[in-house]
């Protein structure tokens, strides 16, 4: 099960799908820092779509709990990320987020403010580390695994008036692209996460179409804490397809010849 946490406003959600795209911040040297994520950028600029698997496992006092799902990016800010027990996706597409939840037939809708934390979800994949600067204290690390010695350690900014979601948030990235093959978040001093990512496919094109939800006929669509519709008997995919502008060809009528009289008398 993923974990969401609540957020004030209409930033709604921390889950995997922010934690997968974190970078930069405070508390490190400027120059190690700038160094690195200027590697990163370079690393990063030429994936266009990206497609994984994961499988998550959250340590709860009493159980621990295993779900495996899949993860989808496309330039330029569009993420997603499902599960299949149980069934669920959340997706980010620029500043509009979709949760669907399939046990209670529903999707929400809602709006995400302009906040540099909210732009959390995509400092992975896009080129832009200067906004979570504002954001969040972070570290460098190197870690001993083939699949990769960077590291990235973020927690909450010790002067920020805002609420901390998280207490701890540790990214394992491979050397070859810094994409995260392991990301371990402590939640609280009673829950933790480790997710894996595996299988990873990147395209230097864009594919919005595979960052898509598709919801079945009869789900409730909330827009804004309101009921907005039922989804119809074809269902319907969120965000829908933008499309092209329809010419409509029709039979013009028959050109009138010129009359040979200035005055139109004949």
């Amino acid at each position: 099960m993923w974990i969401f946490k609540t957020m004030r406003g209409s930033l709604r959600i921390m889950s995997v799908v922010a934690l997968i795209t974190i970078t930069g911040g405070h508390g490190v040297a400027e120059d190690g820092f700038d160094a690195f994520f200027n590697d990163f950028r370079e690393k990063r600029d030429g994936i266009g779509a990206l497609r994984a698997a994961f499988v998550q496992r959250t340590l709860l006092p009493d159980e621990v709990v295993t779900t495996e799902g899949m993860v989808y990016y496309s330039k330029p800010r569009r993420i997603l990320f499902k599960t299949r027990n149980p069934e669920t996706a959340i997706m980010v597409d620029g500043r509009r987020g979709y949760e669907y939840d399939a046990e209670i037939r529903q999707v929400t809708i809602f709006n995400i403010e302009n906040n540099p934390r909210a732009d959390i979800f995509f400092m992975g994949f896009d080129e832009d580390t200067e906004t979570l600067r504002r954001a969040y204290d972070v570290s460098l690390m190197i870690v001993e695994d083939p699949r990769g010695r960077q590291g990235i350690k973020i927690t909450p900014r010790a002067d920020s008036e805002e609420e901390a979601y998280f207490m701890e948030v540790n990214l394992y990235l491979r050397d070859e692209d810094y994409l995260p093959y392991r990301i371990h978040i402590v939640n609280d001093a009673e829950s933790q996460l480790f997710l894996d990512i595996e299988e990873i496919e990147t395209s230097d094109k864009p594919d919005p179409e595979q960052a898509r939800i598709f919801v079945p006929e009869g789900v409730v669509v909330i827009l804004d804490d309101r009921i907005l519709d039922r989804v119809g008997a074809d269902g319907m995919y969120f965000p829908e397809p933008e499309l092209a502008p329809v010419i409509e060809e029709r039979e013009l009528p028959p050109m009138t010849p010129p009359s040979s009289d200035p005055d139109g008398e004949e």
